[in-house]
C-alpha cells in the first residue's frame, strides 16, 4: 500500500526554493558545496524523524551528481503533490479572436460564446456585477449564460478600435481603462489564485488589492505581477518599444516566469523588443496617463512626436518636410474631439499648415 510521505516546515520551505530554483534555471548549473552540505543534512534529518518512513538508501557517486540524483526525486514528488497553476497560451487565445474582423468603427465586445456586442460611443463603459452580468454605458445589461462562466478557459475580448476608449471594470473592483486601437482579453471568471487578462495596446490599470490573488497583465513577449496599484502599459503589436508606468505600489516586470526588474512609483520601464534591452527612468506619470481622461499633453515635445501619437491614435497617416524635424512644441490636446478640432488646435499651438490629401493621408507643411 502506498503512503502518504509528509515533510516537516522547514523541509517544505527548501523544497519550494528548490523548485523555484528549478524554474529559474531548468539546465541545473550544479550547486555549492555549502549548499549541497545544507540539503544533504535536512534530507537525512527527515529520514530519521519518522521511524515509519522507510529509508532512502543513496549512493554517491559524487557530491554534485548525487544531490542533483535526489533533488529531482524529491522535487518530483513535490510537483505532483503541489500541482503548479496551468498557464494560458494567450497568443492562442488572440488568434482565435482575429478571425472576427469587424468595419463599424465601434468599440466590441465579443463575448465566449462568440455573440458579438457593438457598442457605440466615443467612450464607453462596461462594469461586471456580482452575478456576473455586464453593465454597458449603465444602461443595458448582458446576461451570461452561467453554464459557461463554469468553465475554464473561457475568455472575453474587448476591442477599441482608432479613435475611441473603452473602461471595464471586473466585478472584484479592478478597473481598466483601455485607449485607442487596443485589445483586451479576459477570462469569464478569474481564477481561485489568480487573476489574469492580456493586452495588446495600451492599458492604464487600477487593481483591487488581493494578496491572495495576484494580478497579471501578459503581453506578447513581457508580463506584469501585481498585488493592488496603478500602472500603464503600452504594448502594441506593431512597436518594438514596450512600457510600463507605475503610479502608485509597486510592480515587477517578468519575461519567461523570471523577474527582470521591481518598479517603484513615477518610475517607467522601457523595453526593446528588437534589441533585446531594457531601461529604467524617472518620469512625470500625469504625461503618460492624461490619455484615460481624453487628454494629450505635451511639453516642449517634437511635433514628429505629436504627429505620430495622433497617427496611431485617430488610424490616420502624416508626412511632411525636413523642416518639421526641427520643430517643438507645447500644449494639450482634447482626445474626445473628432480629428479635425484637434487638428485645427494643432495649426494654432505650431507655425504648421495641415492639409487633407485622401480619406486617411494629411501633409503637413511648415508655414512660410
Amino acid at each position: 500500500m502506498n503512503k502518504k510521505i509528509s515533510f516537516s516546515e522547514d523541509m517544505n520551505k527548501t523544497l519550494s526554493e528548490f523548485i523555484a530554483f528549478i524554474k529559474k534555471d531548468s539546465e541545473m548549473p550544479e550547486l555549492s558545496a555549502s549548499s549541497q552540505k545544507e540539503l544533504w543534512r535536512r534530507i537525512d534529518k527527515e529520514n530519521k524523524s519518522n521511524k515509519r518512513r522507510r529509508p532512502v538508501k543513496l549512493l554517491v557517486w559524487s557530491a554534485g551528481i548525487a544531490a542533483s540524483i535526489c533533488l529531482f526525486v524529491v522535487a518530483g514528488w513535490y510537483i505532483f503533490s503541489h500541482p503548479q497553476p496551468e498557464s494560458v497560451d494567450y497568443a492562442a487565445v488572440m488568434q482565435r479572436f482575429e478571425s472576427m474582423p469587424d468595419t463599424s468603427g465601434d468599440v466590441q465586445l465579443v463575448l465566449s460564446s462568440n455573440r458579438k456586442i457593438t457598442i457605440e460611443g466615443n467612450e464607453t463603459h462596461l462594469d461586471y456585477d456580482e452575478e456576473g452580468r455586464i453593465n454597458i454605458n449603465k444602461k443595458e445589461k448582458i446576461e451570461v449564460n452561467a453554464d459557461i462562466e463554469s468553465e475554464k478557459n473561457i475568455y472575453n475580448q474587448l476591442v477599441v478600435p482608432p479613435g475611441k476608449r473603452s473602461m471595464l471594470t471586473f466585478n472584484d473592483g479592478t478597473s481598466v481603462w483601455i485607449n485607442s486601437d487596443s485589445k483586451l482579453i479576459y477570462p469569464v471568471n478569474f481564477e481561485k489564485h489568480k487573476r489574469e487578462i492580456f493586452v495588446e495596446g495600451e492599458i492604464f490599470l487600477d487593481v483591487t488589492s488581493d494578496p491572495d490573488r495576484p494580478f497579471y497583465v501578459q503581453t506578447g513577449t513581457i508580463s506584469v505581477k501585481v498585488l493592488g496599484t496603478q500602472f500603464n502599459i503600452s504594448a502594441y503589436a506593431d512597436q518594438s518599444d514596450f512600457q510600463v508606468v507605475l503610479v502608485s505600489g509597486k510592480v515587477e516586470i517578468q519575461q519567461h516566469n523570471t523577474a527582470m526588474e521591481i518598479l517603484q512609483p513615477n518610475q517607467m520601464f522601457s523595453y526593446d523588443d528588437n534589441k533585446h534591452e531594457y531601461s529604467v527612468s524617472n518620469v512625470d506619470v500625469s504625461d503618460y496617463i492624461a490619455w484615460k481622461d481624453g487628454y494629450y499633453p505635451f511639453y516642449q515635445q517634437d511635433l514628429s512626436t505629436v504627429l505620430a501619437k495622433l497617427s496611431s491614435y485617430y488610424n490616420v497617416q502624416f508626412s511632411w518636410d525636413e523642416k518639421i524635424k526641427e520643430l517643438s512644441c507645447s500644449g494639450k490636446l482634447d482626445l474626445k474631439e473628432d480629428l479635425q478640432e484637434v487638428l485645427s488646435t494643432l495649426e494654432k499651438t505650431a507655425p504648421i499648415i495641415i492639409n487633407k490629401t485622401s480619406e486617411k493621408k494629411y501633409k503637413v507643411n511648415v508655414k512660410p
